[in-house]
């Protein structure tokens, strides 16, 4: 029934068996739908763990040479899959997970020539994504996640994790682990820019906001793959003076989809940050069907949750659409729509990164 609140439907604390360092103290929920797979890839699905070089990190091959890398969560936000493609001649990392353990010891562990360089791209700029940055010397993003994204670029983006005795919050981890910090370089690019890993073999920057102000995805044009991040799910603005606010909205999300609709059919396999990966190219065709429902009928959702942000203490209602075959759309009431005169900044049209400088 349309504002029925269904409070933690399928959702309990399910445990999977774990070879990794990392151990949880604080359990979180995961859908019914969710975990059977999770369970039957992590307990049964060949891996590749190298608990010397990083210890963190779970690799499983999908394509000859693709790989979806695991990570348990560090801050009881969820866990969450990085990418590791190999092309001709360059490497492609995309996000870098919370940046602790030895991330590009595994890359060149993985692939067949550590001598390729690589490139480290980003979803988006949160801290299960980005922080491992300081692990490469250059990171590209999205143009409008590039505020957000510079701010990342310090030492202190992993206090958060610990008490004051030093010890995870979430999660028992040791932490000498934490990567050194150093400095890297942000990068912006546009929509649809393309990387060539060598020989003609392209990932394009495909912009799907909504999430955060600058969420984009990366299609490998070879594989037919596409890694999305947290494209399914739309946030409300945190962060004073954010130039691109009006891309928090299920509008922003659903018109930049449609501009994708029409390579919906040559997908061969979907790529969250996190729950179930390889989903088949229907997925995005149900996401875009939860955002045209919620642009039309915002009010009409099946869950609405009162929540408190941990930094600010700001309550807003969080309202969530329950998206076929196990995601789900979560926004806020007030980030639906997007003005009208926005409309080409938001998908994407006349933005240049040189017009974004440091």
């Amino acid at each position: 029934m349309p504002g029925t609140n269904f409070k933690n439907i399928g959702i309990k604390y399910r445990p999977i068996k774990s070879e990794l360092k990392s151990k949880r103290k604080v359990l979180e929920p995961e859908r019914v739908i969710r975990w059977p797979f999770m369970k039957a890839i992590r307990e049964g699905y060949k891996k590749s763990f190298f608990p010397k070089i990083n210890p963190y990190v779970e690799a499983y091959q999908f394509r000859d040479n693709a790989w979806a890398l695991f990570e348990e969560s560090m801050d009881g936000a969820g866990d969450l899959w990085m990418y590791l493609i190999e092309g001709p001649e360059k490497i492609m990392i995309i996000d870098t997970g919370f940046g602790v353990g030895d991330l590009k010891g595994l890359i060149l562990k993985l692939v067949s020539d550590p001598e390729k360089p690589i490139i480290c791209v980003n979803t988006h700029n949160h801290y299960d994504h980005c922080y491992g940055n300081a692990q490469f010397d250059e990171c590209y993003c999205s143009i409008p996640e590039l505020h957000l994204m510079r701010q990342k670029n310090n030492a202190h983006v992993w206090d958060y994790l610990f008490n004051e005795k030093g010890e995870g919050i979430w999660t028992e981890f040791d932490k000498n682990d934490v990567i050194e910090f150093v400095p890297w370089e942000p990068i912006g690019v546009e929509n649809g820019h393309i990387f060539d890993l060598g020989k003609g073999y392209l990932v394009e920057c495909v912009y799907i906001t909504g999430h955060t102000a600058g969420q984009c995805g990366y299609y490998d044009h070879v594989n037919r793959d596409i890694f999305i991040g947290d494209a399914n799910s739309c946030g409300a603005p945190q962060y004073e003076g954010e130039p691109f606010a009006e891309n928090y909205s299920v509008q922003a999300k659903r018109d930049q989809l449609r501009l994708f609709k029409p390579r919906f059919d040559e997908v061969n396999g979907v790529f969250p940050g996190h729950g179930m990966i390889d989903q088949p190219s229907k997925a995005l065709n149900y996401l875009l069907d939860a955002c045209e429902w919620v642009c039309e009928h915002p009010d009409w959702v099946e869950e609405k949750k009162t929540r408190k942000h941990p930094a600010t203490g700001v309550e807003s209602v969080i309202y969530t659409k329950y998206i076929q075959e196990g995601s789900t759309l979560r926004f806020n009431r007030d980030n639906v729509y997007y003005p009208d005169d926005k409309k080409d900044l938001v998908l994407g049209r006349d933005l240049k990164a040189e017009d974004y400088p440091d």
